[in-house]
């Protein structure tokens, strides 16, 4: 028996995962550290260019800053890989708090954030100022619905919320991330996709519904993403290396090169 068609080269795809974990995870079946050679190891196994890395004590303490500090120590010498801090609203409301604190990322050399919406929901009063200094500067935001994993899920008030948010900040890239729960995805995610010019979706957790938003919104709306060490990189690198019903283009754009054109807009 042949095979249908040849697999797509995963070299000339420059998979680039928006959704890597590092740091120590309590957790069954996780190493006890997630080092940046570990995680170097784990991309050349899956042939992986590079990755964007938060930590994963920042996602879920406080202070977030220590996670944040830690990360950027921790991968200084790996230039594959792409520091994320985690950040939301500051304590103090205004502008001048949410700038600081985006000038401070940025000067860092950080060039895209996770928003925890599990601590703090899409309320568009509450993230009004920090969405408007990271929209200054286009910084690409996953709204990130996880709790310690990459499991999560979303109500229709986080929906309306974030639909309010898109469209008060057009030019703030917004990806949503870690969306999926024991029901799978919620409803109003294409609707909401297809409705607002800067949301995306990206693939953690994701086995089909990323095809049917690449084919109904644009493969431009779909990022890349494995959320290692919490599921394995196999899955999804097949998933899109063998998926028929997009040409090589719309592979590229999904696999790296719509995260590429994000980040290079970060002005």
């Amino acid at each position: 028996m042949q095979a249908d068609e040849k697999a797509s080269s995963l070299k000339e795809l420059r998979l680039f995962d928006s959704c890597v974990t590092l740091g120590r995870i309590v957790h069954s079946r996780y190493p006890e550290s997630l080092t940046a050679a570990s995680i170097l190891g784990t991309l050349d196994r899956y042939c992986i260019a590079e990755a964007l890395v938060h930590e994963h004590h920042a996602r879920l303490l406080h202070p977030r800053d220590d996670g944040n500090r830690r990360l950027l120590e921790s991968i200084k010498n790996s230039p594959r890989l792409h520091p994320v801090w985690v950040i939301e609203p500051p304590g103090e409301p205004g502008t001048d708090p949410a700038r600081a604190l985006v000038e401070e990322m940025l000067e860092a050399g950080v060039s895209a954030a996770r928003l925890p919406m599990r601590a703090a929901p899409p309320l568009p009063w509450m993230w009004e100022d920090l969405c408007s200094a990271l929209e200054e500067h286009r910084v690409p935001c996953f709204l990130d619905f996880g709790g310690v994993s990459t499991w999560g899920a979303l109500t229709d008030a986080d929906v309306n919320g974030l639909r309010e948010l898109a469209l008060a900040h057009p030019e703030l890239p917004l990806i949503l991330s870690n969306i999926v729960g024991g029901l799978g995805i919620h409803y109003a995610v294409l609707p909401l996709i297809r409705r607002t010019g800067n949301v995306h979706i990206d693939t953690t957790g994701v086995l089909e519904y990323w095809r049917e938003a690449a084919q109904e919104a644009g493969p431009e709306r779909v990022i890349f993403a494995t959320g290692a060490p919490f599921t394995d990189p196999g899955i999804y690198v097949s998933n899109v290396q063998y998926a028929r019903e997009l040409d090589e283009e719309a592979k590229r754009l999904i696999s790296g090169d719509n995260l590429r054109r994000l980040l290079e807009g970060v002005r």
